[in-house]
């Protein structure tokens, strides 16, 4: 997975002449993961869409692994076809694909009483931080500082990156990322995705990547069968004890935290914000609402708790959040309606309008966390 993806061309400027990457699958074939995404015979069942697998030159490694799917009569610059001798019928190949996704018209979160106990699930005791600076590097237009401290649970550390602007002054805005699932399978965080948060840095602000349980070198990868709520409530509990840490810092406006997420933190974002008050605003990008989950993790149950001033960023053809899941997601947010805004843009679960999804988010924060210094 990881060799095939070092040798194909994904966040690039576009495509490739077949082969040039060499990214030679298990079968003999080359650029099978990004380049051009490539349509698939097989239909989605009960739907008139098509399969269109491998993910694109324009973007991220993640979506290798994704299942997609569009209407077969979209044409954009990352969609393509792969030439191929036919070797007649091959059966049970060809047969349509059933894609399993829940009825968003059906969630229905919890009431008050069933709220508060669900809430006990994400409490932590405050204990002291023991945060360091573990190193320093400086960047042309940033520093970065690698910093540890305590997590909430197990004895763990973790492991964060300040970016601190060198185009702003301090106290700094800040912004607390949950990054996509790169992550997951990316073995180390000295390989950040810078592409997608560097824009927040340059802007001015400054920005908190914390290596999450799970991600990076602290054991990346799909959670064991029944570990998805332990998953949560680790993730959430990192949220909080990166926020405190935050609060530890002369150089960071405490009034002024923003919370950012693509994809895997959009999904699970709902309940970070429903239970920490200290973010001041959000932007979720490539979101929508979880399926089959307990009622301590399903995030319809966070989402009428959720106040903070929120911007969700989706592409119209989502295939891992269609557009009506989308939008019961926004409905059920409990933000005021002014307050909140649901921007949909074209393409899939990345929006072909990177440089949109840049301009809503960093108008967003200038709206409610002022403009920055």
């Amino acid at each position: 997975f990881s060799d095939v993806l070092r040798l194909s061309n994904f966040d690039g400027k576009g495509p490739v002449r077949a082969g040039e990457r060499r990214g030679l699958g298990p079968w003999g074939t080359v650029d099978m993961g990004g380049n051009l995404k490539e349509w698939s015979f097989n239909n989605v069942e009960g739907r008139t869409v098509r399969y269109i697998l491998g993910g694109g030159w324009n973007e991220p490694h993640y979506r290798f692994r994704d299942a997609e799917a569009r209407d077969p009569w979209e044409r954009q610059p990352q969609l393509g076809v792969r030439l191929v001798k036919n070797l007649g019928p091959i059966g049970a190949a060809e047969t349509a694909v059933a894609r399993v996704y829940g009825d968003a018209s059906t969630l229905k979160p919890v009431g008050d009483p069933e709220f508060e106990v669900i809430k006990r699930f994400y409490d932590y005791e405050r204990s002291p931080l023991n945060e360091r600076v573990d190193s320093v590097e400086d960047r042309e237009h940033w520093k970065m500082e690698k910093v540890s401290l305590d997590a909430a649970y197990g004895g763990e550390r973790i492991t964060a990156y300040l970016f601190v602007p060198k185009n702003g002054a301090p106290p700094f805005q800040t912004v607390l990322l949950f990054p996509n699932a790169y992550a997951r399978f990316a073995p180390s965080s000295q390989h950040l995705d810078y592409g997608t948060f560097e824009f927040l840095i340059r802007s001015g602000r400054a920005l908190l990547y914390p290596v999450y349980k799970g991600t990076f070198e602290r054991g990346g990868g799909k959670p064991p069968q029944g570990g998805t709520r332990d998953m949560h409530v680790h993730w959430a509990k990192d949220v909080f004890r990166s926020v405190d840490y935050l609060a530890t810092r002369h150089d960071v406006a405490h009034g002024s935290l923003a919370y950012f997420s693509m994809s895997m933190g959009a999904f699970f974002g709902p309940i970070p914000l429903a239970l920490d008050p200290r973010f001041k605003a959000a932007v979720i990008v490539g979101g929508g609402p979880i399926f089959r989950a307990p009622p301590e993790t399903q995030t319809a149950n966070f989402m009428p708790r959720v106040t903070t001033p929120l911007l969700m960023i989706n592409g119209r053809h989502d295939f891992s959040s269609p557009l009506e899941a989308q939008q019961r997601m926004f409905q059920l947010f409990g933000t005021a309606p002014d307050r909140k805004q649901h921007v949909v843009l074209e393409g899939g679960h990345v929006p072909n309008d990177i440089g949109g999804v840049l301009r809503e988010t960093l108008d967003w924060f200038d709206k409610y966390l002022g403009p920055v210094k």
